[in-house]
């Protein structure tokens, strides 16, 4: 009898086991089960002003079917890719979230080659957006300002400094990347507005539209008056905050007493008498201790505006100039879209994708060292060869995809050549 009852309550207990357990993975099919939805989005080329509305035609010269779009969910850790198909509408399916949409590509029609890359930041997703939805809300645009595929580009950033504190090597390399001259005379060089990488961005007059320029704190100029100053292909300048061997001050920094410029802002006692300054031809509110940009990772840009003289009075005269909207009394230079050359923003790490704060025209993604003081750079990745042995980098317009992070700071790495009349040849 006792048998009967013990065997009687093995096979209960393994009965209840077995519903247990059915029971669990019936609850775990059904976690796993992740409602999709589909969400459509349109994606034009616009060459023209964009109102704040968004509302803008698009440049039929430029065709964004076929493009690549990517949207990312930085908080889940996904990513969702399709193609960018017919009325130049996407349409991918995701799970509901807050996502990043990135696009990239190229065209090529007979006034060169473009990068059609852009983006859009937090975009929440709860629902299903038709075409139909996309077509008659402008809110499901991304407008994409082309990019022409230039020669002059940034090449090698050194801006997070090395333990302890030391800051003042930060150095920026700028490198011929196409097959003809580029005369430096007159191009500018800015660092952009905000300084650090926020989702708390600036809000900006409606009057300037959306994403029609980028604003300067500070913008600096190389000086000539044409064809002083020409980069051969393979050719690169080498900027500083200042030129000088910093090893003296601290053994684990580098010598960048070559450079040929500093960017100097009138302190007496710094700076290399010998190195040339380079004048800032827009600063608000200058600081004359020296031109520190965040070792956090601030963002620059290129950009020679053709159909100007660009100057100190040109940013003193209206429209060419902004305030955000508030009370600050900050201006900020007014670059106009189709004026930059190129572009690089660099964020405090990878994770801060999310926080990107410049247009994706100028940078449709970013780069980082992750973190301060650790003495390492960012530099483009090679992608060939010249016969005479200087680099050809990737330019896709895309921090991301383009650099890569060294150890150490380098002038002019991977064998990039002097200009003949760069003061680096005496020294």
């Amino acid at each position: 009898m006792k048998k009967i009852f013990l065997l009687s309550a093995i096979v209960c207990l393994f009965s209840c086991l077995i519903t247990s357990c059915i029971k669990m993975m019936q609850e775990a099919n059904e976690t796993e089960k992740v409602h999709m939805i589909t969400v459509s989005y349109k994606v034009n080329a616009v060459t023209g002003f964009v109102p704040y509305s968004g509302e803008a035609e698009p440049d039929p010269s430029f065709q964004t079917k076929g493009l690549e779009v990517n949207f990312i969910n930085y908080q889940e850790g996904s990513s969702f890719k399709s193609v960018v198909g017919d009325n130049n509408i996407v349409t991918c399916s995701l799970t509901p979230g807050v996502y990043a949409i990135n696009v990239a590509g190229s065209v090529t029609n007979p006034k060169g080659t473009y990068r059609l890359n852009g983006s859009s930041l937090n975009v929440p997703f709860t629902k299903d957006i038709t075409p139909q939805d996309v077509v008659s809300n402008p809110e499901y645009t991304i407008n994409i300002c082309p990019a022409k595929v230039g020669s002059v580009l940034f090449s090698e950033i050194y801006y997070c400094g090395v333990a302890p504190y030391y800051f003042r090597d930060q150095t920026y390399t700028i490198y011929n990347n196409g097959q003809d001259v580029f005369y430096l005379d007159g191009l500018c060089f800015a660092q952009l507005h905000p300084n650090i990488a926020t989702t708390n961005l600036p809000s900006w007059p409606e009057d300037d539209g959306r994403e029609n320029f980028v604003y300067g704190l500070v913008v600096w100029q190389f000086p000539g008056t044409g064809t002083e100053y020409p980069l051969q292909p393979g050719e690169a300048v080498v900027l500083a905050q200042e030129a000088i061997n910093h090893t003296v001050n601290n053994p684990a920094s580098f010598d960048n007493s070559m450079s040929d410029w500093e960017c100097w802002s009138g302190n007496a006692l710094r700076g290399n008498p010998d190195c040339p300054d380079m004048p800032y031809i827009f600063w608000w509110s200058p600081n004359k201790m020296q031109w520190l940009t965040s070792v956090f990772g601030a963002a620059f840009c290129l950009f020679r505006i053709d159909d100007a003289v660009v100057n100190k009075s040109y940013w003193e005269q209206p429209g060419h100039w902004q305030r955000v909207v508030g009370p600050s009394s900050t201006r900020y230079a007014k670059i106009p879209a189709d004026a930059v050359l190129d572009g690089v923003e660099l964020l405090t790490s990878m994770s801060a994708l999310n926080m990107k704060r410049i247009p994706g025209f100028v940078d449709a993604g970013g780069t980082s060292v992750e973190t301060t003081y650790i003495g390492k750079s960012v530099s483009r990745k090679v992608i060939g060869k010249r016969a005479d042995g200087t680099p050809i980098y990737q330019d896709t317009n895309n921090s991301t995809n383009d650099f890569q992070v060294n150890d150490t700071p380098a002038i002019r790495r991977d064998s990039q050549k002097i200009p003949t009349w760069s003061r680096a040849n005496a020294l």
